[in-house]
């Protein structure tokens, strides 16, 4: 039952068997029963005897807590539960969408259908355009075309779509859809 005796568990290393540097420790057998303070030799030979790994649970407290466990088989266990927990997490993607300043009206349609298809998936959806030359004098008719995007996909904006330089950005929401909702009800 001597393999490997670290696992790493958020920075900190569990020493188990040998590795535990102080004596006494408080002993918890297999079953969470606290066998009370023992030199650590004695805790061992105890855990040894039963087929057990001594296992440092808490190392900060003095005496430092012990536990008797199969510590193969806690370190299966904690990797199962990380593998699980990997498995459920979703990962929310940042997705861009990018208008042009004389995109037609299919091409918008096409796009908002994109978005709400991106949002309705769980990602965020940034939209975006890029003014070139004499565009930047119209940014109020850009406005409006992201404006025309936002009714088609039945989205609303986080905040105002913002220029920043020859750029204007906006992140997308599904408030414009809750509005529609609650006006309804």
């Amino acid at each position: 039952m001597q393999k490997e005796n670290k696992i790493i568990r958020k920075d900190k290393f569990l020493r188990a068997n040998e590795q535990i540097r102080f004596s006494p420790v408080v002993v918890i057998d297999e079953e969470g029963q606290n066998l009370g303070e023992m030199p650590t030799k004695e805790a061992l030979n105890f855990a040894y005897e039963k087929g057990l790994d001594l296992v440092e649970i808490n190392p900060t407290n003095r005496p430092p807590i012990c536990k008797m466990m199969d510590f193969g088989r806690y370190k299966y266990d904690l990797s199962k539960k990380e593998k699980e927990s990997k498995a459920k997490r979703k990962d929310i993607e940042l997705k861009e969408i990018r208008l042009t300043f004389k995109i037609g009206d299919h091409d918008i349609e096409y796009k908002a259908k994109q978005a709400k298809g991106f949002f309705d998936s769980g990602d965020k959806v940034k939209v975006s355009m890029r003014l070139r030359g004499r565009e930047n004098a119209f940014v109020n008719v850009a406005m409006e075309v992201f404006y025309k995007f936002a009714e088609k996909a039945g989205l609303g904006y986080e905040n105002r779509p913002q220029k920043a330089g020859n750029q204007i950005v906006a992140m997308m929401t599904g408030l414009k859809e809750e509005k529609q909702d609650k006006a309804q009800g």
